[in-house]
This record gives C-alpha cells, sequence and structure tokens, in this order.
C-alpha cells in the first residue's frame, strides 16, 4: 500500500546560469512522481527552488553594476518562468534570500555551535570559484584544477566554522547499512558507503571572504556557506521551526532527486546535519546521469546546449516530457537527439496511442452513435486483452514506485499495442455489418475504449495535457488527475456509458522527416556564428565560394514575436525591389522598436525554411561574443555606415 504522506524536491538550481535541459529533466521527473503520488492517493508536497548565495553571484553582479539581489530577483524569475512551460506542478518555490529561510538557516546554526557540533578553527585548501567548494588534494587534477570543472583552483587559508562531520560518519554509515535504499541507484550507494568508510574530515562551513551570503548569527564578518545554507532549503519549506504539523507529516518521508554531481552533498553532509539536529535522514536521495547531444558533451561554446524553451516550442511540453522519461533509464546517463525524439512522435504517439484512440472513437461514432456500448459476454479473446492490461497496469504502478520511468512507460506501452492488435484480430469494421453480430461489437468497443480509459489514467503523470484530451474524446467526467489508481476496476466505461467526442484534428500529426530535415538545419544556420569560439576559425574557402553568397542591405520596416517561441523575431524587410519575410534568434537582445527602421545586411539567397510555422527568406548578419545562453553574451547587428541605396550588394 501506498505511504500517507509524501514529499518530493529537485535540487535547488543555482541561479548564476539559465535553465537548460538538466534543470527541466530533474523538474520533470519529480513532476511526474508528484502526479503519480497524487493519482495514488499520497497527500503529496512538492519543492523546488532557487539557490542564491555565493561568490559566483556576488561577482557577477559586480561585472554588471548591480547588487546580488537585483541580479538574483532577475534570475529567479528565469527559473520560475521554466515550471509553468513543463507543467510542472510544485506546491511551493523557496528561494534562498527569503526571510523564511534566512531565520532558520540562522537558528539551526545557533543550535549546532551551542550543543559543540560547529566549532571555530583555520581552514587552508585549494578553492574552486565556480563550484563554491574547497578539493582536496587527491581530487585535483593536473597543476591544481578542479576535477569537475576543470578550471584552476586557488590556494586560501582563512578562519571558519567547521561542521563536527567526523563525529557523525559512523552513524551516517549504520544508517545507510540498515536502509539500502535511502540512496539511489545502487552504484551511487556503493559510491557514498564506500566514500564513508575511507573516513571524515570535518566539513568547513562558513567564509570571512564572501560577503554575499547569510551572516554567522553573533560573527557577522562570517557568512555561512553557500551549500550549509542551500541544504537547509529541504526543512525551510517543510516547515522547521514554524509548523510542527507540517514537518511530523512530511519528515523523514522526503525524497530528494538530485545530479549525480552533487550527490556527496546529499548523501554526507546534509544527513550528518540531520543527525545532529536529531532528526532522521532522507528517505531516499535518488541520483540521476547527465545528458549528452547527438553523443557529445553539451557546451555553451559549442552552442549545443539543449533549451528546453525551443523544444517545447517546436514540439510542446508533453511531448518533450515524454521523451525525457521514455529515452533513458533514470539513474543513467542519457543522449538527447532530436531526431530520436521525432522518431517517436512518429512511432509511439502518432501511429501506436494517437492511431488507437482515433479508431476507438470514430467507430464507436459510426456505429453506436457515440455512445460507448456495455459488454457482452466476453470471449477468450477479450479476457487475454483485458488480462494483459491489467498486467501491464501492474507493472506500471511497481516500475513508477521506483523510478522507473522509462519502464513504466514501456509497459503502458505494451497495452496500447495490444489494442491495437486487437483491432487488427477482431476487424470492428467487418461486425459493424452484420446486425446479429452486434453484442460481439459491443464487446469489441467497450473493451477498447477501457483500454484508453486505463491509458489516459497512466499517462496522466507524464503527458498531463494529452491525458486531458484521451479523457474528454472519451466523454469521461471529471479531470483526469483527480482520479486515483485505488478506485479503477475494469468494466466500468460499460456501466458509465459516456458519449465521445472526437477531437480538433489528430492526437499527434506525424511529421515529415524530409522537411524536418530542412527546418532543423535552418535552425542550426541561424544560431551558428553566435555559438563559434572566437580562436576558431572555419576552413578556407575560395573566392568562387564567397561569390555563391549574395549580401544585400535592407531595412527593418516592422517586427513581431514568434508565437511559441522564447528566441525568435519576424522580420519583415524591404530590400527596395522587393519585400520579403525572415525569422531571426535575436529577440533576447533587442525591442521591437530598437530594431524598426534599421538598415541591416542579409544573405538574399539563401534556401527558405519554416521556422515554428513561419517561412523565412533570408538571414540576418551579426557579430558576437560571450557563451550562448549567459548573460555576458552580446550581439551587434551588420549595417553598413554610410546611407545606400536598399538593395544595394555587399562584395
Amino acid at each position: 500500500m501506498a505511504e500517507k504522506n509524501f514529499y518530493i524536491t529537485t535540487p535547488i538550481y543555482y541561479v548564476n546560469d539559465v535553465p537548460h535541459i538538466g534543470h527541466a529533466y530533474t523538474t520533470i521527473a519529480a513532476d511526474a512522481m508528484a502526479r503519480y503520488k497524487r493519482m495514488d492517493g499520497c497527500d503529496v508536497f512538492f519543492l523546488t527552488g532557487t539557490d542564491e548565495h555565493g561568490q559566483k553571484v556576488s561577482e557577477s553582479a559586480a561585472q554588471k553594476g548591480m547588487t546580488p539581489q537585483q541580479l538574483t530577483d532577475e534570475l529567479a524569475q528565469n527559473f520560475r518562468d521554466l515550471l509553468p512551460l513543463i507543467d510542472a506542478s510544485n506546491d511551493d518555490f523557496i528561494r534562498t534570500t527569503e526571510a523564511r529561510h534566512v531565520k532558520v538557516v540562522q537558528q539551526i546554526f545557533k543550535k549546532l555551535l551551542d550543543q559543540g557540533d560547529i566549532y571555530k578553527g583555520t581552514y587552508k585548501g585549494w578553492y574552486c570559484v565556480p563550484c563554491e567548494t574547497y578539493v582536496p588534494e587527491a581530487s585535483q587534477g593536473e597543476n591544481h584544477t578542479c576535477p569537475d570543472c576543470h578550471r584552476p583552483l586557488k590556494e586560501m587559508e582563512e578562519e571558519s566554522y567547521f561542521l563536527r562531520t567526523s563525529a557523525y560518519a559512523d552513524r551516517l554509515l549504520k544508517f545507510y547499512e540498515e536502509h539500502p535504499d535511502a540512496i539511489k541507484p545502487r552504484v551511487r550507494y556503493n559510491e557514498v558507503v564506500s566514500f564513508l568508510r575511507m573516513g571524515m574530515k570535518d566539513q568547513s562551513i562558513s567564509r570571512t571572504s564572501v560577503p554575499w551570503g547569510i551572516p554567522v548569527p553573533g560573527d557577522e564578518e562570517h557568512t555561512i556557506y553557500v551549500w550549509f545554507d542551500a541544504l537547509i532549503n529541504y526543512l525551510t519549506a517543510c516547515g522547521y521551526g514554524s509548523d510542527e504539523a507540517k514537518m511530523k507529516k512530511f519528515w523523514p518521508v522526503v525524497n530528494h532527486l538530485v545530479g549525480k554531481d552533487i550527490i556527496r552533498f546529499h548523501c554526507i553532509v546534509w544527513p550528518i546535519m540531520l543527525l545532529a539536529l536529531g532528526l532522521t535522514p532522507p528517505a531516499c536521495v535518488y541520483s540521476h546521469g547527465w545528458w549528452t547531444r547527438d553523443g557529445e558533451k553539451m557546451s555553451k561554446s559549442k552552442g549545443n546546449v539543449v533549451d528546453p524553451h525551443e523544444m517545447v516550442a517546436l514540439y510542446g511540453s508533453d511531448v518533450f516530457r515524454y521523451f525525457l522519461l521514455r529515452q533513458v533509464t533514470f539513474g543513467l546517463d542519457g543522449d538527447f537527439s532530436e531526431l530520436a525524439l521525432v522518431q517517436r512522435i512518429n512511432s509511439d504517439l502518432a501511429n501506436d496511442l494517437g492511431n488507437l484512440l482515433s479508431r476507438t472513437v470514430t467507430m464507436i461514432e459510426k456505429y453506436r452513435g457515440g455512445t460507448v456500448p456495455a459488454p457482452a459476454a466476453l470471449e477468450p479473446l477479450d479476457a487475454e486483452v483485458r488480462d494483459q492490461a491489467l498486467e501491464a497496469f501492474a507493472e506500471y504502478r511497481a516500475f513508477m514506485d521506483n523510478y522507473q520511468f522509462d519502464d513504466a512507460l514501456k509497459a503502458l506501452w505494451s497495452m496500447i499495442g495490444r489494442a491495437n492488435k486487437y483491432i487488427d484480430e477482431t476487424m470492428p469494421w467487418k461486425l459493424g455489418k452484420d446486425e446479429s453480430l452486434a453484442d460481439r461489437l459491443d464487446t469489441v468497443l467497450a473493451t477498447l475504449a477501457e483500454e484508453l480509459k486505463l491509458a489516459a489514467l497512466m499517462l496522466a503523470p507524464v503527458m498531463p495535457k494529452t491525458a486531458v484530451k484521451i479523457w474528454a474524446q472519451l466523454g469521461l467526467s471529471g479531470d483526469v488527475k483527480d482520479q486515483r489508481f485505488g478506485d479503477y476496476r475494469w468494466g466500468g466505461m460499460g456501466e458509465a456509458r459516456p458519449t465521445v467526442r472526437r477531437g480538433e484534428g489528430v492526437l499527434y500529426p506525424r511529421i515529415d522527416l524530409d522537411e524536418w530535415k530542412k527546418q532543423a538545419e535552418a535552425r542550426a544556420n541561424a544560431k551558428k556564428g553566435l555559438a563559434a569560439d572566437p580562436g576558431e576559425h572555419e576552413p578556407e574557402i575560395s573566392i568562387d565560394d564567397f561569390a555563391k553568397v549574395e549580401l544585400r542591405v535592407a531595412q527593418i520596416v516592422h517586427v513581431e514575436p514568434v508565437p511559441k517561441s522564447r528566441s525568435l523575431y519576424k522580420l519583415d524587410l524591404d530590400l527596395g525591389y522587393e519585400k520579403r519575410v525572415i525569422v531571426s534568434s535575436i529577440k533576447d537582445f533587442y525591442k521591437p522598436e530598437d530594431l524598426e527602421g534599421r538598415r541591416i545586411v542579409v544573405v538574399a539567397n539563401l534556401k527558405p525554411a519554416k521556422m515554428c510555422g513561419v517561412m523565412s527568406n533570408g538571414m540576418l548578419l551579426a557579430a558576437g561574443s560571450g557563451a550562448p545562453h549567459t548573460p555576458e553574451e552580446k550581439l551587434s547587428l551588420l549595417a553598413p555606415v554610410e546611407d545606400i541605396p536598399l538593395g544595394s550588394r555587399v562584395h
């Protein structure tokens, strides 16, 4: 039986960045589990948020001429905006600069200091500024570099407060030996236990050199180490020191989803802090892997970082969610391929799921006036289909309980595949021609409707919008997300006898791969140049190659955002001899009024391509600096210095 209360968290995301696929992936996984647990009868608390202190934020703010608070206010909004984009159903969003959090952090620090679990000393070591952590010499790369980000480390010595992690290492090891499911997957459990058995040094938890942080109570020359501060967010939001009933309800039934790079903080430092506070460590810390793109490590300098906004604009949030959870086993590294995503749309969503829904609803409308019939006597084939569906449902629930999202979806698709085969086996179009077979047709149509109802229930945690569409087309009442798995029983569709309502268009249209490849190439070309390393050069070309590129002077007449796109503008251009439209990803750099009336240089003979539904006939030229998708990125459009007629060739 499912636990009554369930608390799930993402890590709080560090704000010195823009949301990327890693942030989206963890949040989508946590959301799918939160939705699943609600439908499984649990009272769920789902938390996400932002980590906003530390040296990186302070330095970035100084470079921009802003205060750290101004910068974090701006950047935290980017992470808030990600949540509705990917349909996250979080119950709270916490920022570490909030007064409620500062109060709890100082309260916990003082408690541990008073009881002797925190003491003052001196720390000397090699510090990584980007990662905000000291790196032991044994873990360093060549020439004192960080093993994670590979940047040079700084040798630092400063007065510091320390947490007595060494005093709790044996207790934590014993806890893990008694609770082997507290760290998943197993490879991470083995890693943490092995590390604990090597022995622990006390952890430095304050800085005198980083002013942007929570002051140590009673010693404000020190600020509290960003990691000590950040981990406490899980207690702040759960009501520690402010809401005893909430704490009692949701602690320690907490599940942390984190990337594998922060596993030691969450599985060693954090549970030791909890043990020192007299609290039980989390029920589970589940570590997922990293994403590559088309077999290559993602890099801002390469320009191959997956932008969740772009993927959702192109394919919708449900497709993005489905692909991330179906494509790779949760806990392992995965490779993001846009082509693979499109192929899943065509096979899984259009051919399998969409086809099943369309055929079933159409036949119920054609043969039964739109009313789902009650089944007559079941034949062995009908019973086999029913049993296979219920077995798939049971497997799905077991897999979801263990964060095996890909296997859960495979179980669901085995049911969908069996239902499509059932249509071919029973041939309802033939049954509909013979009045003597009316009872048989009723059973077949009722069985298919039942399969789709169950599919909608199982889809709801992963593809909430799609589940709503299926539920509505089946004519079912209520909201699918408010249904409970424990209440489901086979046969309810026939008794309820709802009226189906075919939706507008097909659920998932097939994508023409040839046309898609042209569009993908056009989007890649639009981004090319913005991502280039200043020190890298393209292969040499001849004067004949250059002569093939037709560059002309144009004037921007009108600018408007492209619907459903975060970064694209539609630009109406005047080339003197003709008007044309181009689409360009410059929305982050200019307002429409800054562009209208400006003269620019465009590639006039570029092959037209459709981008987010708008046909683009050309490409503007721009100079870019700074890594793409970062606050440091800058852009300047190329334009003639002198007044020159529109349409003039650039040589």
